[in-house]
C-alpha cells in the first residue's frame, strides 16, 4: 500500500517533464535550426574519335557529240588514192574545226565530299589518275588524262586546287561537309576509234 502510493507522484513527474520536452522542441524558432550543405565538383573529359567519312561517284560517264559533214577541198578534184592528187600543190587537209579540238578541259562539280574530325581540324585530299583506253579487245585507241586535279571552296584559307589540297574538315554534321571538284585535260592526240575509252581516277583523303 505505501509503495504504491509513493510510485504514482513519481511516474506523474516523469510524464509532465516529457511532455515539457517535447513541447519545447515543438515550439523552436525556425531560425534556431542547423543548415547543412556539401558540394563536390566532378571532372567530366569527352574523347572525340579521329574519323574520316568520303563521298565520290563509283562511276561516272562523259558522253561527247559530233556531227559528221562531207565536204569537197577547191581547187584539187580526189583521185582514187590518197598519195596523189589531181593538184600536186593542194593538200587535203581537214580545218581543226572540222576534226574537233585535239583537247579539252573536263571539270566534274562536286565529285567529292568528306566529313569527319580530326585533331587540327584538317585533312588532305589527293587524287592520281590513268589515260582512258578503249574497251574494244586489241584496240590501241586511247585518251590522254593529264592535269588531275582537285579544287575546293573550303580550304583552310579559301578556295584551293590542286593535286593535292589541304580542306577544313568541318565536323561531324552532313550539313556542313566539305565538297570539291574533279578537274582534268583530255588529249585526244591517241584517239582512233569511237566507242567507250575507260580508265580510273582515285580520290584519297587524310586526316592531319
Amino acid at each position: 500500500m505505501k509503495n504504491s502510493i509513493i510510485h504514482k507522484p513519481l511516474n506523474s513527474l516523469r510524464s509532465i517533464a516529457l511532455g515539457a520536452a517535447l513541447l519545447g522542441t515543438c515550439v523552436m524558432p525556425s531560425s534556431a535550426k542547423a543548415v547543412v550543405s556539401q558540394s563536390g565538383v566532378t571532372n567530366v573529359t569527352v574523347t572525340m574519335p579521329e574519323y574520316l567519312v568520303l563521298h565520290y561517284y563509283s562511276d561516272v560517264a562523259l558522253n561527247f557529240s559530233a556531227t559528221s559533214a562531207s565536204s569537197s577541198q577547191k581547187g584539187s578534184e580526189l583521185s582514187a588514192t590518197w598519195t596523189t592528187l589531181g593538184d600536186t600543190e593542194a593538200k587535203l587537209e581537214a580545218s581543226a574545226t572540222e576534226v574537233g579540238p585535239s583537247s579539252a578541259n573536263v571539270t566534274l562539280k562536286n565529285a567529292w565530299a568528306i566529313a569527319g574530325l580530326s585533331s587540327s581540324g584538317t585533312a588532305t585530299v589527293s587524287i592520281t589518275g590513268t589515260n582512258f583506253t578503249s574497251t574494244r579487245s586489241g584496240s590501241t585507241s586511247q585518251i590522254g588524262v593529264s592535269d588531275y586535279a582537285l579544287a575546293s571552296s573550303n580550304g583552310v584559307s579559301g578556295a584551293v586546287s590542286g593535286s593535292t589540297i589541304t580542306t577544313q574538315l568541318r565536323g561531324v554534321s552532313g550539313q556542313t561537309q566539305t565538297r570539291g571538284d574533279v578537274n582534268m585535260k583530255l588529249d585526244f592526240s591517241k584517239t582512233t576509234e569511237s566507242g567507250a575509252h575507260s580508265g580510273t581516277f582515285t580520290i584519297t583523303a587524310q586526316t592531319i
